[in-house]
């Protein structure tokens, strides 16, 4: 139990309260002196884990599910219990029938048989047993024994037909209520809230605690008439809640764990399965006053507020055991699409399918792990946990027809899906031999004035920074030219490393381009560009529709005799009319927003030129594979050190709330963003803003202004001379509005997840605390809009941006990047698999038109097979969650060569020095499939009588013989021209194989291995 010092008030509500965990640490005093009390939340899974952490609080607590429940908690005052809002809509009679039919009471001196209550009770339900389980009874001389649901016995003594006293618990009570013993289920359940249940609930003196259901209707209803409650509320606009100021805490390396625990501000606790590792590093960097847990507890979220700091393994687990693996792009991008009990998974031979849990099945005394796969008709598969590579999380449509296991159904899916592969490999094969075959100038470094240039950076470069900036430094420096897309949420610094490039163009005397989709963006470009070279001397000049004619003549004069370095502008710069002297940079900003007419413009500057395209929506895995060897890839994951998130606060519509919210950004001399998405009525909340803040200044800007007044508004805006900016979506691309630190979004449950999340980032562009304020009208919620704002309120972290694309689906405009024809047929399979698809057929046809040799491809694409029965997994004290499992085996296939594998093998030292003998295997395993991989070995396995090596189907017979080189002691035969076999005699047993080829593999010198001779 953690001490947060923080004692909760009765009919109080609170927001910001952090993780269940949290809660019920604050609640455990109060609960623990409540003889009884109900916890109403929103869904099951909140159910589960309330229960669960209830249980390592020692805290009693049961879900409501039978009538026993209800009558035990609202008629006897007893126990604990917790149930969903679903709790409300069960049709119940009125009060007097329900406890007609379902209720028989007991009194102190009540004059009645024995015989009698046995009779009702068994009419109830209840069973005789002398083994007090519980619901039964039983009579022992004159004493009846009731057990109740939750194993209470309560005593019922006789002095002869009358009831001299009740005992319940070792306490005397007055009377007791018997109940009909039937389920919930056993009842309808209306779409309408139950008015006898909250009536129940009401005029009851049980405790309630609710937590986040203040987004359904009855809670209006419910809240207001309660005496003796708790609520916990995701909605801030209650005058009298207390902020608790609890957010979720994610830490992205060990230097930012260590810098955490240095904080003498706050108390810190962290909570692990693995208590030795915790203090060895706490000891080991002098870190003190961090109080160390141990738990037994998963899925646990890290919080934080202004006093406190809890750590979890969700933080540890990654942070520890992670970093050293040698990852591509597309690699670390698939890991962040975590796959989650119920999601949508594609199986490479299988189609798609739901996953349900990790399982361990045990086969010939040897334990393995398995994720259970479920197709149509229940049908189940189980797929080795070390196999996990072979499946991707399904991103398309919500839900993906399934199909059985036994049909054709998934060949003829992907027949039809391979004729759109094709001809779109070939198009991305031409664009890739275009550049392929152009010679373009090779950029020197020079290491003193791009070290001049890092220097007048006023803040510090991230890691990630510098590595893209490096990677665009090789690219400009080479003989061909560049095509990098550079991807990274909005204030990440990409402006600044594209700057790095321009820098690097015009220092090597070659002209550069930045064109962006918007005059305001170009604009700020524009300004920035003038701020960040001011050290140097460059001519900067920008070029859009909104300048005079006079001074555009004169710019593109000055452009095309080289008296402008570099000229910054939207699409007028693809005017007929605008010529370069010598053009070697482009710099493109959101690329993919760019009319279409525009975009074969610019399509015809890629093949001489270099290319830097910037997005702030992320690239998924797939997408990257299939750019792989047409357009390089860069991505800026690491925030700013100084970087907050925003504080994103859910709200009923309410004069109080904008006023103060607005009045505080004023007050601080800032602007604020008011988001109304509907045109036919955006006057009306100008007038409603006129009346409620008459001292400030308000300019609209929607899409069906002309474009010249529209962005002239925004301008405006930008420069300070109105204080808010009334707007549809108009301002969600990328504008930086510094002065802009609170924004207001109406109706913000007719909101997609991903515009919202665009949106408030266009507040918080600079070191203030920044807020952003979600309006809904309590009347017109629904539960999936419900949904959608609490998502986006749990997802307030810097690294949100990724999962909120892929949660609304907004990847789709991956066509563009790759300048192709959109193909509908990927739906069918999800966006992954068809993507992988694509890049087999690319590597395919890369060897028959001989751009890379055959060797090449077919080393690139085997992944070897071992199947052997050895027991070979990671225990589960390594792991916070199956989840955190499931994606470490999903990194495991992320590595590429026996380095990578010593980084993973030393970062699990750091949580443990002695690996058993399961995890030593796992690793092995992994050593010998690097190994095989370079003798170009398909699959191990044992076979019968047998171990068989079976090669890839077109290797040379001079590579099998160099295997067989290696193996000294004459074990391995040829069975056939790609197969070789070893009777099984040959080895002690399978792990005994294992050390084998590692042996003769590795070609090191281990300790000596026994081989058992042949006769």
């Amino acid at each position: 139990m953690l001490d947060l010092n923080i004692k909760l008030q009765k009919n109080k509500i609170y927001t910001q309260a952090g993780n269940i965990f949290l809660k019920l640490n604050m609640l455990k005093k109060l609960l623990d002196e409540t003889a009884c009390f109900l916890i109403v939340v929103e869904n099951d899974k909140n159910i589960s884990s309330y229960l669960k952490i209830a249980d390592s609080l020692w805290l009693k607590l049961s879900k409501m599910d039978n009538m026993s429940n209800f009558v035990d908690l609202f008629y006897n005052s007893s126990w604990a219990y917790i149930v969903n809002k679903d709790f409300f809509n069960i049709a119940l009679e009125t009060k007097a029938q329900f406890e007609y039919k379902n209720i028989f009471t007991i009194s102190k001196w009540d004059s009645i048989k024995i015989s009698d209550i046995t009779k009702k009770l068994n009419e109830l339900g209840f069973i005789f047993s002398e083994h007090q389980n519980p619901n039964t009874f039983f009579v022992s001389w004159d004493t009846l024994n009731f057990t109740n649901y939750n194993w209470v016995t309560i005593k019922f003594s006789f002095w002869w037909d009358e009831i001299d006293s009740i005992i319940s618990d070792w306490k005397a009570i007055s009377s007791y209520n018997f109940w009909a013993n039937k389920p919930f289920t056993s009842y309808e359940y209306s779409s309408k809230t139950s008015q006898e249940l909250l009536d129940f609930f009401i005029n009851s003196p049980i405790f309630a605690i609710l937590d986040n259901i203040d987004f359904y209707s009855f809670f209006d209803e419910l809240c207001p008439k309660l005496d003796n409650h708790i609520v916990f509320s995701s909605l801030w606009n209650n005058l009298d809640s207390i902020n608790l100021g609890f957010n979720e805490l994610v830490l992205h390396s060990i230097d930012e764990f260590r810098l955490l625990l240095e904080d003498k501000k706050r108390k810190k606790y962290i909570i692990t399965k693995n208590k030795k590792t915790i203090i060895n590093f706490l000891n080991l960097n002098n870190l003190e006053d961090v109080i160390v847990i141990e738990t037994t507890l998963n899925n646990v979220k890290s919080a934080k507020n202004e006093d406190f700091v809890i750590v979890w393994d969700d933080n540890i687990s990654r942070i520890f055991i992670k970093k050293r693996i040698k990852r591509t792009l597309s690699e670390n991008m698939d890991l962040l699409l975590q796959i989650k009990p119920g999601d949508y998974i594609v199986h490479i031979d299988h189609w798609v399918w739901v996953f349900r849990e990790i399982v361990e099945k045990e086969f010939a005394w040897i334990k393995k792990e398995y994720i259970t796969l479920e197709y149509k008709n229940s049908d189940k598969l189980f797929v080795p946990i070390t196999e996990v590579g072979r499946v991707s999380k399904y991103v398309w449509t919500e839900n993906p027809k399934l199909t059985a296991l036994s049909t054709k159904e998934w060949e003829k899916k992907l027949k039809k899906v391979s004729e759109d592969v094709e001809q779109i490999a070939w198009e991305l094969l031409e664009i890739y031999a275009k550049r392929k075959l152009q010679i373009w100038h090779s950029f020197k470094s020079n290491k003193e004035l791009e070290a001049r240039f890092f220097n007048s950076f006023e803040y510090e470069y991230t890691s990630d920074q510098y590595n893209v900036i490096q990677e665009i430094y090789k690219d400009m420096e080479s003989e061909n030219p560049m095509d990098r897309l550079l991807s990274g949420d909005v204030w990440f610094g990409k402006t600044e490393v594209a700057f790095a490039a321009i820098f690097k163009a015009i220092t090597w005397w070659k002209q550069a381009a930045l064109i962006s989709p918007l005059v305001v963006l170009a604009y700020e470009h524009f300004e920035k560009a003038k701020e960040r070279f001011v050290d140097f001397p460059f001519n900067i000049e920008v070029i859009t529709r909104f300048e005079k004619a006079s001074v555009i003549k004169t710019t593109l004069e000055k452009l095309k005799s080289w008296k402008i370095d570099l000229i910054i502008g939207t699409h007028r710069l693809l005017s007929e009319d605008v010529l370069f002297r010598d053009l070697w940079l482009l710099v493109i900003d959101e690329e993919h927003k760019f009319w279409v007419k525009d975009k074969e413009k610019i399509k015809s500057f890629k093949w001489n030129i270099d290319i830097l395209s910037m997005s702030a929506t992320p690239i998924p895995r797939s997408l990257n594979m299939a750019l792989n060897w047409v357009k390089q890839v860069s991505m800026l994951t690491t925030p700013p050190v100084w970087k907050q998130s925003i504080q994103t606060i859910v709200s009923s519509f309410d004069d109080d709330v904008i006023f103060n919210a607005a009045k505080r950004e004023f007050d601080r001399g800032g602007q604020v963003f008011f988001i109304h998405n509907r045109v036919e009525t955006i006057s009306w909340v100008q007038s409603y803003l006129e009346k409620l803040l008459p001292w400030k200044s308000i300019v609209v800007a929607h899409w069906q202004l002309p474009w010249d007044t529209l962005e002239k508004r925004i301008i405006e805006f930008k420069r300070k001379q109105y204080d808010i900016l009334l707007a549809t979506t108009v301002v969600e691309n990328g504008i930086d509005f510094s002065n802009v630190n609170t924004i207001f979004i109406n109706e913000a449950n007719n909101f997609w997840i991903s515009q919202i999340h665009q949106l408030r980032w266009r507040v918080g562009r600079w070191i203030n605390k920044w807020y952003c304020y979600l309006l809904f009208r309590k009347d017109t919620i629904k539960e999936d809009a419900a949904k959608r704002l609490k998502t986006i309120v749990d997802y307030s972290h810097l690294w949100a941006w990724f999962e909120l694309a892929v949660k609304d689906l907004e990847i789709r405009w991956w066509w563009d990047i790759l300048w192709i024809r959109q193909s509908w047929s990927s739906n069918e399979i999800g966006i992954s698999l068809f993507l992988e698809m694509l890049e087999d057929k690319i590597e395919e046809l890369k060897v028959s038109r001989q751009i890379i040799s055959e060797d090449d491809v077919s080393l690139k694409r085997i992944d070897t097979i071992i199947d052997l029965n050895i027991e070979a997994y990671i225990s589960d004290n390594y792991f916070s969650s199956e989840l955190d499992k499931l994606n470490f085996y999903r990194e495991i296939e992320s590595i590429r060569d026996l380095q990578d594998l010593e980084n993973l093998i030393d970062d699990f030292k750091e949580v443990s020095w002695d690996f058993d003998k399961s995890t030593k295997n796992l690793f092995d395993i992994i050593r010998l499939k690097l190994q095989a991989n370079k003798f170009k070995i398909w699959s191990i396995k044992k076979l019968w009588i047998n171990y068989q090596i079976d090669f890839f189907p077109e290797t040379n017979l001079d590579d099998i013989k160099k295997f067989l080189s290696l193996d000294t002691k004459l074990n391995f035969s040829y069975a056939d021209n790609t197969k070789l076999r070893s009777n099984i005699k040959n080895f002690a047993n399978e792990e005994n194989l294992l050390e084998y080829l590692l042996f003769i593999l590795d070609n090191r010198q281990k300790k000596r291995i026994v081989i058992k001779k042949r006769f």
